[in-house]
């Protein structure tokens, strides 16, 4: 039976400070290219009354389809988990090993029913019974996707763990001959800064508007970016109504872990630059997380830290009442701790372009150091924009090597 909103008003009241007996479900729902710092106001009704708590500042551990996966699945950096890069014939990663402990694999070996629906991009296979997923299955249009995924959690008896990954907002890359239908809507914000912002910064940055993906916007005017940002919230508009259909597979709320997130962000423009890329300011790093049902009001304390995708795993484990078999990069949120200070985050190449790029932000500084020697340094206090590299400034010079430390004793130049 669909969830109604009295009934998932009424149920999520009822699993306030619950004591359970069974295992919750989990349903775990993944949009693509989402950024959390959208460009102006959108229509979410399903998440909107999904609740929960909202991590506000939730980072990818890299902004790209397959390292960003692992990171979700495995709670391991990509390094670590040996996803740099993308999966794909065009690319230079390598597949997911299914002898890394993953979602599936440690919730079916916990008893769980595993089901996984939509976009994988982690191996060729379209069979993930390697991965501890029992049933999968991709039917191209996003809301066949959640539909097949709603029908599979009623049929299910005893505790299930289904991941249901849809496409968009990754259909931004339409949006060039596109240009010519969208109307820009009243509310949408313009961006803060455009190509020419991009003076001073690393060369990698031009080179992907000169010979990459940002060729494809390269001429856009004013005009144009508006019309890409509109396009790109009616794309989210449509991942929250997908949400909404894999949402009605669920009966009780108090039954039922849900989370929403993202794989990663999209530069939506600001900086001149379209998609994703060799470039990590906030609006590619930061992702929507929310997490709602039972045992997630011990989440509210972490809402506003930083977190990373790498924490997803441990903690839907603690949430689940499972003990994650090996070490990971992440932490179970549920576990108390202090808050982190600063984030590890890294990016290795481009398609078959080696441009690697290891980031630290912490709550007042950002910096970006390349292979290359390039680097960006940001004071996001003063300059939330990301627009004055202050690296190489002697003023600077002291938080700068104290940022070069703590990369350097997190892991050395990406080979």
């Amino acid at each position: 039976m669909a969830l109604t909103r009295r009934a998932w008003l009424g149920s999520a009241a009822a699993a306030l400070g619950q004591v359970r007996s069974v295992r919750p479900n989990v349903l775990i729902f993944l949009s693509d290219q989402e950024t959390e710092l959208l460009p102006g106001p959108v229509h979410t009704p399903n998440r909107d009354r999904l609740g929960g708590v909202r991590f506000t500042h939730a980072f990818c551990n890299t902004p790209q389809c397959s390292p960003a996966r692992a990171a979700i699945l495995t709670g391991l950096d990509p390094h670590k988990a040996g996803v740099l890069t993308n999966v794909d014939k065009s690319s230079l990663g390598q597949p997911l090993s299914p002898s890394i402990p993953n979602i599936g694999s440690v919730f079916q070996a916990a008893g769980y029913h595993t089901g996984y629906f939509g976009k994988w991009h982690l191996s060729d296979s379209r069979d993930l019974a390697a991965y501890g997923f029992a049933h999968s299955e991709w039917n191209g249009a996003d809301e066949d996707t959640a539909r097949r995924a709603a029908a599979w959690m009623q049929a299910q008896k005893g505790p299930w763990l289904a991941f249901v990954s849809i496409l968009d907002p990754h259909r931004i890359y339409d949006i060039p001959r596109r240009i010519g239908e969208v109307k820009p809507r009243n509310d949408v914000r313009k961006p803060f800064s455009g190509l020419e912002d991009l003076a001073g910064k690393p060369s990698e940055q031009r080179e992907y508007v000169d010979r990459d993906q940002g060729r494809a916007t390269r001429e856009f005017t004013p005009e144009d970016w508006l019309k890409y940002r509109s396009y790109y919230l009616q794309l989210v508009e449509h991942a929250d109504s997908c949400f909404g259909l894999a949402l009605e597979g669920i009966s009780r709320i108090s039954d039922t872990i849900v989370l929403y997130a993202s794989d990663h962000g999209d530069e939506t423009g600001e900086h001149g630059l379209p998609y994703k890329g060799p470039f990590l300011y906030e609006e590619l790093l930061r992702i929507p997380l929310v997490m709602a049902g039972p045992g997630t009001d011990k989440l509210k304390a972490r809402a506003g830290g930083m977190v990373t995708q790498t924490d997803i795993a441990p903690t839907l484990a603690g949430l689940a009442g499972l003990r994650w078999p090996t070490a990971v990069s992440g932490r179970d949120l549920t576990a108390g701790g202090d808050a982190r200070d600063a984030v590890l985050l890294e990016y290795y190449a481009k398609q078959k372009w080696k441009n690697p790029v290891r980031t630290i932000r912490t709550r007042r500084y950002k910096l970006n150091w390349y292979n290359s020697g390039h680097q960006e340094l940001y004071d996001l206090e003063k300059d939330p924009h990301e627009t004055h590299n202050l690296a190489g400034e002697p003023a600077m010079r002291g938080v700068q090597k104290e940022l070069e430390r703590r990369i350097s004793a997190w892991r050395g130049p990406i080979s």
